[in-house]
Parts: C-alpha cells; sequence; structure tokens
C-alpha cells in the first residue's frame, strides 16, 4: 500500500527503511515492511511518502487511517493514511516523478488521478483502473465520463464504459502505436521478403497479455496505423520483396518447377538453391504450397492437380494413389505426399488404400 506516514514526535528513534513493524488499520493486525521512497530514515516528528509490504492481504480502501507499532518492546511508533491500497508493483525510490504521482494522487482531482494512471501505455481496463485508484465506482466512471467527452481519454474497442472496457490517453495510445509501428518497420528492414511480423513475436516485445493485445491491434488497423491478417502484423505500406540477388536466385528456381511441375525440386534443394530464409518467404507468399517435409509445388500447379484429383473422384467415386501417379506421370513420392496432404485438409479421406471425397 502506498502511504503517507508520520513518526511519532516521541517515537524511541527514526524509522528505518525496510524496518518490520506491526500494522493496525480498523480491525486487521498483520506484519509489515516499511519502504521509505524519500529517504533512508524517518525522524521522530516527520512525515513522508512510503510503501507498506503487507504480510498478508488487508482490506484497505483509499483514506483509511493506520498505525504502526514496533513489535518488541510493543510500542506506537507511527501512523499515517492510506494512498493507494494497491499500486501494483514497488515505486523506485528517492525519484522526484514518483513523489509527484503521489502527491497528485493524495490531493489531486478524480480527473488528475485517472489521467496520471493512464499517461503510460499499456490501456488499463475500468475494474483495474478502479482497484488501483481506490475511488468510489460512481466517482471514476463520472470523471471518466467527463474525460471522455473532453477527449482526455479514449476507449480501445467497445465504447460502453464496464468494467471490462480497455481505456487510455491520446498521449499513451501515440505511443503504444508508435512503439508497434517502430517494431514493424525494423522487422521489414530485416525481413523485406517476409508478408509481416508473427503476432506472438510482437506481443512478446511489447510484453502484453493477449486479451488487451487483441483489442489494441484491432483498433490500431481500424485507425490505418497497421494491417493485420491472421497471424501476422505489418506496415500498411510494406510490400514483400527480395534484394536483387535473391530475386535472380527466385526466378531460376521457379523456372526449374515450370519446366518440371511434377516432379519438383525438393525441400532441401529449394533451401540450397536460395537459402532457408526466401524459401519460407515464397512459401509465405502463397508461391510455393508445401504438401510434405520433402515435397513441394507452385501454387498455380497444387491448385491444377487438386481440382483435377477433386473432379476424378467426383467423376469416378474414388482414386488411389497409383491413379494419382498416373495423373500426373509422377513418381509415388509426389502422388502420396498431395494425397496425405489432402487428407490433412480434409478435402479427402483414406478408404483402404482409396481416397473419396470427405
Amino acid at each position: 500500500a502506498d502511504v503517507r506516514l508520520k513518526s511519532l514526535d516521541d517515537a524511541p528513534r527514526a524509522l528505518r527503511h525496510g524496518q518490520e513493524v506491526e500494522f493496525f488499520c480498523g480491525a486487521a493486525e498483520v506484519m509489515a515492511k516499511v519502504r521509505l521512497l524519500e529517504s533512508d530514515t524517518l525522524a521522530p516528528g516527520h512525515e513522508g511518502w512510503a510503501q507498506l509490504a503487507l504480510s498478508r492481504a488487508v482490506p484497505l480502501v483509499k483514506g483509511d487511517r493506520f498505525v504502526i507499532r514496533q513489535p518488541s518492546p510493543s510500542l506506537t511508533i507511527g501512523g499515517g493514511v492510506v494512498v493507494n491500497p494497491h499500486p501494483g508493483r514497488k515505486h523506485r525510490r528517492k525519484q522526484p516523478s514518483v513523489i509527484a504521482q503521489l502527491e497528485t494522487a493524495a490531493h489531486g482531482t478524480p480527473e488528475e488521478i485517472i489521467l496520471q494512471a493512464l499517461d503510460s501505455p499499456p490501456p488499463l481496463e475500468v475494474g483495474e483502473l478502479l482497484r488501483k485508484s481506490g475511488m468510489p465506482r460512481e466517482t471514476l466512471l463520472e470523471a471518466l465520463e467527463r474525460l471522455r467527452t473532453q477527449g482526455q481519454v479514449v476507449p480501445i474497442g467497445d465504447k460502453t464504459l464496464t468494467d471490462a472496457t480497455l481505456v487510455t490517453t491520446p498521449h499513451a495510445w501515440q505511443a503504444l502505436v508508435g512503439q508497434m509501428t517502430d517494431l514493424l518497420r525494423a522487422y521489414h528492414q530485416q525481413y523485406p521478403a517476409r508478408l509481416g511480423m508473427p503476432k506472438e513475436e510482437v506481443k512478446s516485445r511489447l510484453k502484453m497479455p493477449a486479451r488487451p493485445f487483441n483489442e489494441i491491434i484491432q483498433q490500431a488497423a481500424a485507425e490505418g496505423a497497421v494491417a493485420s491478417d491472421e497471424a501476422a502484423l505489418r506496415l500498411p505500406s510494406h510490400t514483400p520483396h527480395f534484394r536483387p540477388d535473391e530475386q535472380a536466385k527466385v526466378d531460376a528456381l521457379l523456372a526449374a518447377f515450370r519446366r518440371s511441375p511434377y516432379a519438383t525440386p525438393s525441400v532441401a534443394e529449394c533451401e540450397q538453391a536460395v537459402g532457408s530464409e526466401v524459401f519460407n518467404a515464397l512459401v509465405e507468399q502463397g508461391r510455393l504450397v508445401k504438401v510434405s517435409a520433402e515435397v513441394v509445388f507452385l501454387a498455380e500447379t497444387y491448385d491444377e492437380m487438386v481440382d483435377r484429383v477433386v473432379r476424378f473422384i467426383k467423376e469416378n467415386g474414388s482414386i488411389t494413389v497409383a491413379q494419382v501417379r498416373d495423373m500426373f506421370s509422377a513418381s509415388r513420392k509426389y502422388a502420396l505426399a498431395l494425397m496425405e496432404h489432402l487428407d490433412q485438409r480434409k478435402v479427402t479421406r483414406r478408404v483402404g488404400d482409396e481416397r473419396v471425397l470427405r
């Protein structure tokens, strides 16, 4: 708990940073460790800002008054008032910015307290803001509504203010979007051929839980700051491309596929020809379709093969791997890889030695 703490005038000695005390508030009595935020000691008769690390959870609200006693010999040595019962983290000591935040929390208006809590990423749920501020629900919701009307608070996603609504300030939102676009820009520079940065990687780099992250990227995409697909994020201006030396290798590889569309270079041969990074980019871009750990086809060849297999089954009721092999004058390796892939895609189903449509 963040507290304004006063050492009694007749306390036998100065209160020390890290000192263990007995904490009394209402009917609650627990041990606590004192974290002085402004100095290493608090002399008798002086007051200052502190955090009390309670040995167990105690129901506290902003404004609760408390007393501290030294354990042995038992003696009251100070007391004070709770400013924030749930700060959520340890404050850095001897930091003017921390002290200024605590002063605002103690003496500021509800609007000032809300803006202070929100003015850094990531956005907070209204319920979390309620817990951190210690304000009565009605007071907080009324203040939030005033700030939203004035454009000083921005809801993310759902515009109805409920405990689950994410809220932030325009300044914090722009800072968060800036972090995201800087990440994507650096990623595109490092991997120009990739469609985008995996969402999981973006979330990890931003150190953000799944729920706010999903709503944040939806909002950022709606504003045109990012483009989003199922698995990746990118800048709207990004177009995947290869460097000139890579493009020459890509052209040669794709030409090899076109010369022999049904007996194609293996995955290992592709990686040897263009490198694993470029090969994976070709798969990601949909220009190549990897049907097994070894077999890959040009996208247009793959579509043609699937169409012919499906049409054959519709006309004949079923198809075997040998019939697929003969249809494309390919080896069994390619025919089997294609059919097992279609089984996995749930296009076909194996019945004995035959495949039928699902």
